[in-house]
């Protein structure tokens, strides 16, 4: 899954500036104290992306037709992701 790398650095920078018991600002904070709900997102997604390739890998020729509505419907949502939203 792939986050924002400006956000996985700030995490992880924050976390480290906590550990070396430097002050971080309260905007930094505010975010890192979200971390794990950050770490379930891209647990979840990860799982959801592993599951949706196994299937489109180990789909045999002849179930392509019987899912392809739903395949068409999932696709259409990842393009959404991909495409129009972003961490901006």
């Amino acid at each position: 899954v792939n986050f924002d790398p400006s956000l996985v650095r700030l995490l992880r920078e924050v976390k480290y500036f906590l550990l070396a018991g430097l002050s971080v600002p309260d905007a930094a904070l505010t975010i890192y104290k979200k971390v794990e709900t950050f770490r379930n997102y891209i647990g979840n997604l990860d799982v959801i992306v592993a599951n949706y390739n196994r299937i489109l890998k180990t789909m045999l020729p002849v179930e392509a037709p019987l899912i392809k509505n739903q395949i068409v419907v999932i696709d259409k949502a990842l393009t959404m992701g991909i495409e129009v939203m972003n961490w901006k």
